[in-house]
Order: C-alpha cells, then structure tokens, then sequence
C-alpha cells in the first residue's frame, strides 16, 4: 500500500547534498573560467615586449613574453619571459605590463619601495620599506634605462632581421 509519510531528516539531507554537489559544480567552473582568462591575458604579452613588476627590491625586468607553463598540481599558466637585458628566461609571477617607452620611464623613476608601494602594497596602510634579498643593489635609474635602451635596440634589429627571412622562405 502506498504510503503518506516521509522520512523528513532523509529528505533534508538528500536537499543538502544536491545544494553542496551544485555550489561545487559552479566553484570548479568558475575556477576553469578564471584560469582561462588568465591564459587569455597572458597570450596577449607572447612574443611582445614587456615590463616585469617584480616584488622584490630589483631593476625592472624586461624581455618578450616567450612562452606560458603551467605550474602547480593545478596548472595554474605562468608566462615565461625572456629578459633582454640579462639574456635569460624568467618566471614572471608579478605584473606584466606592455611595454612602453612612457610606462618604463615612469616605473623606472620610481625605486623599488615606491613600486612595490604602488603595486603590492596599495591597501596598506604601513609605509612600505622592504630590504634587498639581492647580493647586489638595484643600478640607478638612468644606468638601467641606457642598458635597456640598448638591449631593445638590438632586441628590435634582431626582430627584423628575422621577419625578412620568414619573407625569403
């Protein structure tokens, strides 16, 4: 015979385990967009010239975005970055901004504190005062924008070179 009576606790958490399988389903997907958009934003600095923001008391990095690992158990994408001043591929886990000739000399006036301030530390209230985790300190400003004038010199004639013999073949 068919009965009128329901097991309420049973039916409440049948309701609770949908709810919690629902909120999880919608934080994955989520978490997938938010990773996507994050390769969307790296993509746009492959094969470009870009500023590194680093949070560390150093020169501003800045090279062509060269390549986007994915590092973590999760896969979080990273871009690589190969810097043209020192010759060598970094991990950027900072901000990358696209490099130009205004943003640099504006970042590059600042010291690293300043930056760091700006940057990492705008919801502080503190004043921000880290010390260098460097052997060597940060070259002036001026010496570090004539080694990276020179450096996007020969950055931007080897480009050149390159795209006439991708023309040639």
């Amino acid at each position: 015979m068919f009965s009128l009576f329901f097991n309420k606790q049973k039916v409440i958490q049948q309701a609770q385990g949908d709810i919690y399988q629902k909120w999880h389903q919608e934080r994955e997907e989520r978490a997938l967009s938010s990773k996507r958009a994050r390769e969307f934003e790296l993509e746009e600095h492959l094969g470009k010239l870009v500023i590194c923001l680093s949070n560390e008391i150093e020169n501003l990095t800045v090279g062509y975005g060269k390549e986007i690992q994915y590092i973590t158990q999760a896969q979080d994408p990273v871009l690589i970055v190969h810097d043209i001043v020192r010759n060598e591929d970094v991990m950027i886990l900072g901000i990358v901004f696209n490099y130009t000739e205004q943003k640099f000399h504006a970042l590059n006036r600042l010291d690293a504190n300043e930056r760091i301030s700006l940057f990492y530390g705008r919801l502080a209230d503190e004043h921000i005062d880290k010390t260098s985790t460097k052997v060597e300190d940060p070259m002036p400003y001026e010496q570090w924008n004539e080694k990276v004038q020179e450096a996007i010199k020969k950055f931007q004639a080897q480009a050149s070179v390159n795209k006439n013999l991708f023309k040639s073949v």
